[in-house]
């Protein structure tokens, strides 16, 4: 089954600026979530501080609490992943923490309690923090940092940090740390939170999206430390009230979260996916009719038929077809830019592209049958027998179209669909005995329809930054190409690094004995 996780950021994101939620936006994402939207959040709150302000909201999918420490569960809080500090690095940093005269709150786990720690002579230093907390059973105030590091200690908190080169310089991913900085959402205090290297918001979502085996994930956010989640979603989406930098590197840029933009977002996008079958099959019928209108009859039109649909799906008037600019005949012209579906010898388009893209947004989109089954229907009984669905999930052939026009892929102009369609191959028969079309004699005497029948994903490449998705997870900074294929885990990805070179998001950069080196670009 596909699945498209949402995953959003709570304060000023998700919720409002006085960290609520309409009772409509509740009663909508409750809907949603109950209909089978796989929505959840990733926070830099614990699970406690969170749990109040979004109570009100059924969530059934695993979180991401603590920037990426916890993934827990949405009831319960119990820990399902944990990206804790390595014995060394805990270590260090209290060390560094007790010669620098620091005043941080230490998150641990004490008699298996979460407990927040805090230097009692320093209260000065964490004060807002303890002030807003008042009767927090997890507050623990301690004489010294031997008691301050007591128990399992998971994450560190300081405020207002003077010398931040030098802690930036100490509390890096070397030394087996990630950190984040950022104003709160709600008063003046600047928050230098720090964690265990292997944790991080968007080290957390990636862990998430393969612990649920999901197909999308589409992450929201506001603030500079969402900056990595949304850049490695396959879709990032940035609130009106983010910061500029963020809504820079966002693809997508929504209302304010005071708008309930994302509750807003999911709800259109969910819709649209649910209109998406309705409009594929009314894509279909009329491919079917004006095929059979011209021909007499569909026959053996297969991928004429895919391709009337396709067609009919992107552009569904008929004066939005077969359109003529220029020299050429677009397959289809929408308010969505230019559309030419393609089943094979892409090379055939460069012309057309090198015609279409200086002026225009132009889809070029590949249909690929990924499952299909056999249906033989008797037209005198009318009895009907299928056989066993059989699916298709490389993209290889996709691919190796795509790297034939590899000249055009660092164009923004230029979006590349792989629609992924289901299909049924439908043999019409008379007589007793269902026949075997392998035999002329017996292929002769049948109708058979190649019939699209379900539009099951559309796996979207727009403009050059659209390849990011074919990265793997957790490369090197520096890469051969054996280390790509390694960590892609397919032996065959190494069409998958051509076309990232080819759209500028990974660059060689010298050579490691007599391999070639890589690097991704930041784009």
């Amino acid at each position: 089954m596909l699945m498209t996780l949402y995953v959003t950021d709570l304060d000023g994101t998700l919720l409002k600026n006085d960290k609520t939620l309409s009772k409509r936006s509740v009663k909508t994402l409750n809907r949603l979530i109950k209909s089978g939207a796989a929505v959840t959040y990733a926070t830099a709150r614990s699970f406690t501080s969170a749990s109040p302000l979004i109570n009100s909201i059924d969530f059934n999918f695993p979180a991401v609490t603590f920037n990426g420490v916890f993934i827990v569960d949405p009831k319960s809080g119990e820990h399902i992943i944990e990206n804790i500090f390595s014995k060394q690095a805990l270590r260090a940093a209290e060390k560094f923490i007790e010669e620098n005269a620091l005043a941080p709150l230490v998150y641990s786990y004490i008699d298996e309690k979460e407990r927040v720690s805090y230097l009692e002579n320093r209260l000065r230093d964490v004060f807002n923090y303890v002030n807003s907390r008042r009767g927090d059973k997890r507050l623990r105030a301690v004489s010294d940092y031997k008691e301050l590091f007591f128990g399992n200690v998971f994450y560190i908190t300081l405020f207002n940090v003077t010398d931040a080169e030098k802690c930036d310089a100490f509390f890096c991913e070397e030394n087996g740390f990630s950190h984040n900085v950022q104003a709160d959402n709600y008063d003046d205090m600047i928050w230098y939170e720090i964690y265990g290297k292997n944790a991080g918001k968007e080290k957390a979502v990636l862990q998430l999206k393969k612990l649920l085996n999901a197909n999308e994930l589409i992450c929201f956010g506001d603030s500079f430390n969402d900056m990595k989640m949304l850049k490695l979603a396959d879709v990032g989406v940035a609130v009106e009230n983010g910061c500029e930098e963020l809504k820079k590197a966002a693809d997508v840029v929504i209302e304010k979260n005071e708008d309930d933009a994302v509750i807003r977002f999911i709800e259109q996008r969910e819709s649209k996916l649910l209109d998406r079958n309705e409009r594929f099959d009314k894509a279909v019928k009329a491919a079917f009719d004006r095929i059979k209108g011209a021909h007499g009859s569909v026959g053996t039109q297969n991928e004429k038929l895919i391709h009337a649909a396709l067609k009919n799906y992107y552009a569904p008037f008929f004066d939005e077809q077969e359109i003529k600019i220029a020299n050429y005949f677009a397959d289809a012209v929408s308010e969505d830019g230019i559309f030419e579906i393609q089943s094979r010898q892409f090379y055939r388009l460069c012309e057309k592209l090198k015609a279409f893209l200086p002026a225009a947004r132009v889809n070029v989109v590949y249909p690929l049958v990924c499952e299909t089954k056999t249906v033989y229907i008797n037209t005198e009984s009318g009895e009907t027998k299928e056989t066993p669905k059989r699916k298709n999930n490389s993209l290889l052939k996709a691919f190796e179209e795509i790297y034939s026009i590899r000249r055009f892929l660092r164009d923004e102009n230029l979006t590349v669909i792989i629609a992924r369609i289901a299909a049924e191959k439908r043999i019409y028969y008379n007589g007793e005995h269902i026949p075997d079309i392998r035999k002329k004699s017996e292929k002769k005497k049948c109708i058979i329809e190649n019939v699209p029948v379900r539009l099951v994903e559309e796996i979207v490449f727009k403009g050059r930054s659209g390849y990011k998705k074919l990265l793997p997870e957790n490369l090197p900074e520096e890469y051969t190409k054996k280390e790509f294929l390694k960590t892609a885990g397919d032996a065959k990805s190494s069409l998958k690094l051509e076309i990232l070179r080819e759209a500028g998001i990974i660059k060689r950069i010298g050579k490691r004995g007599k391999e070639y080196l890589y690097k991704t670009e930041d784009v």
